[in-house]
């Protein structure tokens, strides 16, 4: 197993949740996706799909207590694959949303934009409402003549404390989730995820660090911790598969039918600790990416065609 700092981050906030769901059309999954159909016995990865668009992809690990972000940035990360390969938008992949960028939106800019402070912590409405209303920044891409190519714990805490630069925020605004829905039980995520609408958690729920029974996580403790569902399964038992941002963090017995890439870096959750999970009433699933404008192949034809 891999060197990890177990660092969390999850602030409940069960004002600033209410408040922002008061602030939504449709904030739960029943009333934004009425027409959404749960198949049970349909086993679905939604992982698949950002390797086959990102085959070099790798899971790393947060720096400081900055979960939610990265909670929510692979969640974006997720819903852009998600609608290219499922929903055969015609847009481009464009790479893995750079964490700090969510996690100071939902720190500074959608709280008011009043500085934060250098402790850390978030919860999962501030950052629906910085998805949404602010938008995400990138990996490798030049805004302006800036480019973040490394994962940065001092940049995740300064951006945390003052916000996400100001000449950055309109580059950030192009590309915004639609809408994000309260998800509050296990058939809910399972509905959304078998649907390609991955889910942020926010909870307390610990766990063990060893994987058993081929790949399953054991309950254990308090974890102020935000993580991702992107998975369902059916057999032995119901459970989804969660996400963490420890890098591959996990020893023990894997799950050896899911790509290499999430076999350390996840482990499968059962309904009834999912259910336990979802209890606090802070965790989404995300829809509607705006994605990056489709690439254009070059003329390979010679213009014979």
């Amino acid at each position: 197993m891999a060197d990890f700092l177990p660092l969390f981050g999850y602030v409940a906030n069960p004002r600033g949740t209410e408040a922002y769901l008061s602030t939504l059309a449709k904030p739960l999954l029943t009333q934004a996706g009425p027409d959404l159909m749960l198949d049970e016995g349909r086993d679905v990865f939604l992982g698949a799909h950002l390797l086959a668009l990102d085959p070099k992809w790798k899971r790393g690990g947060q720096k400081i207590g900055s979960c939610v972000g990265w909670g929510w940035a692979l969640s974006v990360d997720i819903l852009a694959a998600c609608d290219i390969a499922m929903r055969r938008e015609p847009e481009s992949y464009g790479g893995r949303v750079l964490e700090a960028s969510v996690y100071a939106f939902s720190r500074v800019e959608a709280r008011g934009g009043k500085p934060a402070g250098m402790s850390d912590g978030s919860y999962g409405a501030a950052a629906g409402k910085a998805v949404t209303q602010y938008g995400t920044l990138h990996y490798g891409i030049d805004y302006g003549g800036q480019t973040f190519n490394d994962n940065s714990g001092q940049r995740e805490k300064a951006w945390g404390n003052t916000g996400v630069p100001n000449e950055l925020e309109p580059f950030a605004a192009n590309h915004c989730v639609s809408s994000v829905a309260l998800v509050k039980t296990f058939a809910e995520a399972a509905t959304a995820i078998q649907n390609g609408y991955p889910v942020a958690v926010c909870s307390n729920q610990g766990f063990t660090m060893t994987l058993r029974g081929g790949g399953y996580l054991t309950p254990a403790g308090s974890w102020s911790h935000c993580m991702m569902f992107a998975g369902v399964r059916w057999k032995p038992y119901p459970a989804l598969l969660c996400v963490n941002s420890w890098a591959e963090c996990y020893s023990g017995d894997v799950d050896k039918t899911l790509p290499p890439q999430f076999q350390r870096c996840a482990g499968w959750v059962t309904e009834k600790t999912v259910n336990s999970m979802l209890r606090g009433e802070d965790s989404f699933a995300l829809s509607g990416y705006s994605g990056f404008a489709p690439r254009l192949l070059d003329n390979w034809t010679g213009g014979v065609l």
